[in-house]
């Protein structure tokens, strides 16, 4: 099946299939959006076709479920960890086209983009209206590989944005640039296609936009900026071309972010606007901030699969890995496994610590339990969990700076080992429950045993 690579396409394939609504009636930016998205936290894709005062529709929940991005990837749920972690290992690289839907227009003159589109003000304590989906693009000083990053953007001017870069590939971009003593061209591609927006929060080497090839079974399909030497998605609805120019601050925030917290206000770079281009009446995206599910599982997704490949290399029987939305999808992992020889469950522990540096806690299961299931998870600590033996304390190990409980950086981690131990009778471990597949036949039945009561 051959995928397409724009937002629309991926939009009617979540309505096809259930996944996504349409709101016609007004929804204001200001926080109404916002808080239309909280309330349907878990729910279907929306888009808000009349947001007061533009004629640009508001676009969110698209990856606040697992089950969207498979959906639109034509994959079953559970093979999305799989399918992620395969395009790590097999990048293709982009194509580059001359003429792109993403450039149907272009503006160079009069930038306003508040007056352009609808940039929703999304928390109480935000600093101003942010562009919270937007796909930030750069490259280092003399080409080469390109990086993909999602930033948030709080909009300072009618042609200013200030940026909060992680300290990942595009703040050290930025850093060679300004040694240079020359700005750092940039764009954002906003109204991506979802797996772009994943394949942007992958832990990689190399290009994002291989990983998105990958992802789409063929190239990328990218255009040049009309202002900046900067490759972006040809199927992206909008995107924002701009310079960074060296030592250029503003202050920037509070912003709220994943651990539900709201980042502080600091003197951050600021995004001076050469061009906006976009489609013909764009679609504009935004992903609710704080630890709304889509800010949690557009990154989780991406963490997922290098965690899964991280944990695999050192103990290969690894079937599943979940970074859980109660940990804010960063600080907590559930691990499932097929024990085969002593100790493994401690080394899947190290391995996603040493992996990624804003894990802390690590659960792990046999492979018998669902590790997306909280009430199976803690099941599993409760009857196979001994704390004198299955507890695993390692302090003074370096932290994310977004972790409120860091301490000089640091932070101590523990491992929960959940799993039998091995030669122990398995026939005191089997759950309790009806023959496989019988509530699946009574499911079926259920709207004639209750025709009163609805679905299950």
């Amino acid at each position: 099946m051959t995928l397409g690579q724009d937002l629309r396409g991926a939009f009617e394939t979540l309505r096809r299939h259930g996944k996504a609504v349409v709101v016609a009636e007004p929804v204001g930016w200001e926080y109404e959006a916002a808080a239309v998205l909280w309330e349907l936290a878990h729910g279907p894709a929306v888009r808000f076709d009349d947001v007061p005062g533009y004629r640009v529709p508001l676009v969110g929940n698209l990856l606040n479920t697992r089950d969207k991005l498979a959906c639109v990837l034509g994959v079953d749920d559970e093979r999305l960890g799989e399918v992620l972690a395969a395009a790590l290992d097999s990048p293709v690289p982009p194509a580059v086209v001359d003429d792109a839907p993403c450039q149907e227009v272009v503006v160079t003159d009069g930038i306003d983009l508040t007056g352009l589109l609808p940039i929703p003000a999304i928390s109480e304590r935000d600093g101003g209206r942010y562009l919270s989906a937007g796909v930030l693009l750069c490259a280092p000083p003399g080409g080469g590989r390109q990086n993909l990053a999602i930033a948030r953007l709080q909009v300072q001017g009618p042609d200013r944005l200030g940026v909060n870069f992680a300290p990942t590939h595009s703040w050290q971009f930025l850093q060679e640039w300004w040694a240079r003593g020359e700005p750092m061209p940039v764009a954002v591609a906003l109204g991506c296609h979802p797996a772009v927006a994943a394949a942007s929060q992958l832990l990689v080497p190399f290009d994002e936009a291989h990983a998105a090839g990958a992802l789409f079974g063929e190239p990328l399909r990218m255009v040049r900026g009309r202002t900046v030497d900067v490759l972006v998605p040809a199927e992206a609805e909008i995107v924002i071309e701009a310079l960074l120019h060296p030592g250029d601050r503003a202050p920037e925030g509070p912003f709220g972010e994943f651990p539900g917290l709201y980042a502080p206000m600091r003197d951050n770079p600021v995004l001076r606007v050469t061009a906006v281009t976009h489609r013909r009446d764009p679609w504009l995206t935004m992903i609710v901030g704080g630890n709304h599910p889509e800010h949690l599982v557009t990154g989780a997704v991406a963490r997922e699969a290098t965690l899964l490949r991280a944990v695999r290399a050192v103990v290969p029987s690894t079937r599943r890995v979940v970074l859980t939305e109660a940990g804010s999808c960063r600080f907590h992992a559930v691990i499932a496994i097929e024990q085969r020889n002593p100790g493994e469950a401690r080394l899947a522990m190290l391995a996603a610590f040493s992996t990624q540096d804003l894990i802390k806690h690590v659960t792990v299961v046999d492979d018998d339990i669902d590790p997306a299931d909280p009430r199976q998870v803690e099941w599993a600590v409760a009857t196979r969990m001994r704390a004198h033996e299955d507890l695993l304390v390692v302090p003074g190990m370096k932290s994310n700076p977004v972790d409120p409980m860091s301490v000089g950086r640091t932070i101590s981690k523990l491992g929960i080992d959940a799993t039998r131990p091995l030669g122990a009778d398995p026939e005191r471990s089997v759950l309790v429950d009806v023959p496989a597949g019988v509530r699946d036949q009574v499911r079926a039945r259920w709207s004639e045993l209750f025709p009163d009561a609805g679905a299950s």
